[in-house]
């Protein structure tokens, strides 16, 4: 089973310049069926999962055009948790380190003054909740892995959208 990683990503090349794969890819999309979120700007796209079928833990795939060598395109793909679930994290991280730092460095002065260093304690409650908000990001990677797996999979149909469109343009 593979290891939880800070925001896993894809990599697909395709045989077409990235504008061009990325209107083919707004074709696709507008085409497609109406359940299936995505939109698509510039030479970006982002692929949800179904409102239906969302949970907390799901994530959502940021899709990028780059060119590649021999005017191809890299698509390059990031999962990532919803917006506001980053957020919190991010907030729930940030008062977690806060706590160990200053609780750290309170409770060194108090020790250094010669005085009871209970300041301490927010090492004590910030390290715990620091790992706890790391083992339930993992949790909600591994939860969410059969998401992120439909997410790929519905890049790789547009891709084979793209490759079959180009297929027939060339004939």
């Amino acid at each position: 089973m593979d290891s939880p990683r800070l925001r896993p990503t894809l990599d697909i090349e395709i045989d077409l310049d990235p504008d061009e794969t990325m209107r083919c890819i707004r074709e696709q999309i507008a085409g497609g069926p109406r359940s299936r979120r995505c939109q698509s700007k510039g030479r970006c796209a982002e692929l949800y999962v179904d409102d239906a079928e969302r949970h907390l833990w799901t994530p959502y795939l940021s899709v990028q055009a780059d060119d590649a060598p021999g005017g191809k395109t890299r698509l390059h793909g990031r999962f990532a948790p919803y917006p506001e679930v980053w957020t919190f994290f991010i907030f729930a991280y940030g008062v977690a380190w806060f706590a160990v730092l200053f609780g750290a460095a309170f409770g060194y002065a108090q020790w250094a003054s010669g005085e009871a260093a209970w300041g301490l304690w927010g090492v004590w409650i910030g390290l715990p909740a620091v790992i706890l908000l790391h083992v339930g990001s993992a949790v909600g990677q591994r939860l969410g892995g059969d998401d992120m797996r439909t997410l790929a999979h519905r890049l790789e149909g547009l891709v084979e959208g793209i490759e079959a469109a180009s297929k027939r343009s060339m004939s």
